[in-house]
């Protein structure tokens, strides 16, 4: 039977919307055998393929088809057209269902079953009320003895596997870009796979991201950075719209950049399942709520606090200014700065006097390296000790970031930032008030020991 006439049998068994469906691929089929007729008299099949609007001569060679206004105008009448990709985008989708077939074809022929095949994914696309995004990116400093760790809020850590990868929709472009971003200090055998999905209208047509997909990676690496130590990290974020039919979209879309920066592995555990998730949502509440509530300037802590991983090229006495920074944000004082932040910071983390006592001048010493190195003064041996120990420091930011993240984010606490920029200190020299405040923090002994996560 002529594939024409296949394409258009049965038709009376359909449905309004079934038959102008099939009128449509009827009206394609007829498109697609002037197609390889045509471009058999001369063409390439490169020039039946490509990306509807990228190449103005080969989009002209397709148009001229006389089939072609037949397709274009059956395709802007169809509903779900108009409600979710808009009339204005049907030549396009006529243009890439041209470009589609002949990607999938071995020549210049009609094959009935492939435009089959076409169809009924152009279909499902188009019935599916939700455009699916996904981004990859390659792990650094990671390491974990399951090959798949199932994050939540559609996050993923994956071993490397090219066929997983393409599997969940990741074309060759950017399979060939992960793996060539693959390489430096820190390369892991672990990527990130990160999923967000937005609902189908005109106005997101083209819309190959909404920044979901990049926001979840990035959440999901401060997360892990607050719970446990390691210089984990994320190249460059690679984004696909993944989609039965493509309607129409080129070229490869990235976020951020490759830094190769100097680390020691993060080792992943099961254990760090729990706090993760409590640390993962509780940065969500905070960045859709705000950080008016939280403690100092939580927001700009966060950021210096990251900044200790992320800094290009990978230095001991940046690493120590960006981790005092975060202290400040959250401790400071405009008065007597140094001995206020050690004093805050030791009788926060201290679990009694001994260890307070020591933390004070830990911290005092980490500060004063801190202030020799941005006034540009030549460290002595202590402040070269406390720069030697800047990821002692690290850890001690990070388990009082993570406890103020956890306090802000409680809608079920009173948070007062008054309380953190005047009443702290008095707090604090009270035992029996310090304790309390390091249990609402988080920071008691029972939930500090060295053997849980941000310890």
């Amino acid at each position: 039977m002529d594939i024409v006439a296949r394409i258009g049998t049965d038709s009376g068994r359909h449905s309004e919307t079934d038959m102008s469906l099939a009128v449509v691929k009827a009206q394609l089929g007829l498109l697609l055998s002037a197609a390889a007729g045509a471009a058999s008299t001369g063409r390439e099949l490169q020039q039946v393929r490509g990306i509807a609007l990228y190449d103005s001569r080969k989009d002209s060679f397709v148009t001229s088809l006389e089939p072609f206004a037949a397709v274009e105008a059956g395709i802007r009448a169809l509903p779900l057209v108009v409600e979710r990709y808009g009339v204005d985008q049907s030549h396009r989708i006529a243009l890439q269902l041209v470009y589609e077939y002949f990607a999938r074809a071995n020549g210049l022929v009609l094959d009935s079953a492939l435009v089959d095949a076409l169809w009924a994914d152009f279909v499902a696309e188009l019935e599916a009320p939700a455009w699916l995004m996904r981004c990859v990116t390659n792990l650094r400093h990671f390491r974990s003895e399951d090959i798949h760790v199932e994050l939540g809020d559609g996050v993923s850590i994956f071993g490397r596997d090219p066929g997983l990868l393409a599997d969940l929709g990741f074309g060759d472009g950017i399979l060939e870009r992960i793996d060539a971003d693959w390489s430096g200090f820190g390369a892991s055998s672990f990527v990130m796979v990160a999923e967000s999905s937005m609902p189908k209208r005109p106005d997101n047509f083209i819309l190959l991201d909404d920044g979901g997909g990049w926001l979840r990676c990035s959440r999901a690496i401060g997360a892990m950075r607050l719970i446990a130590s390691g210089d984990v990290g994320i190249s460059a974020v690679f984004l696909q719209r993944v989609a039965r039919f493509n309607v129409g979209i080129g070229g490869i879309q990235s976020y951020g950049r490759s830094v190769d920066t100097l680390g020691t592995p993060y080792e992943w555990r099961p254990s760090y399942r729990l706090p993760y998730a409590e640390t993962y949502t509780a940065l969500a509440r905070l960045e859709k709520g705000g950080y008016r509530k939280a403690p100092g300037n939580l927001d700009l802590a966060l950021r210096a606090f990251m900044s200790t991983f992320d800094r290009f090229p990978t230095a001991m006495d940046t690493k120590l200014v960006d981790a005092i920074t975060a202290l400040e944000a959250v401790l400071g004082s405009e008065t007597e700065i140094a001995f206020k932040l050690s004093f805050r910071v030791a009788s926060l983390l201290g679990a009694t006097d001994e260890q307070r006592a020591t933390l004070l001048k830990t911290v005092k010493g980490f500060y004063d390296a801190r202030s020799r190195i941005v006034h540009g003064g030549r460290l002595g041996k202590k402040q070269s000790a406390s720069l030697a120990a800047v990821d002692e420091l690290r850890d001690l930011v990070r388990r009082l970031l993570r406890s103020f993240v956890l306090f802000a984010a409680d809608g079920a606490r009173h948070v007062d930032k008054r309380f953190f920029a005047e009443d702290l200190d008095a707090a604090l020299v009270d035992a029996s008030r310090r304790d309390k405040l390091r249990e609402l923090l988080g920071l008691s002994e029972s939930t500090s020991s060295s053997d849980a996560p941000g310890s």
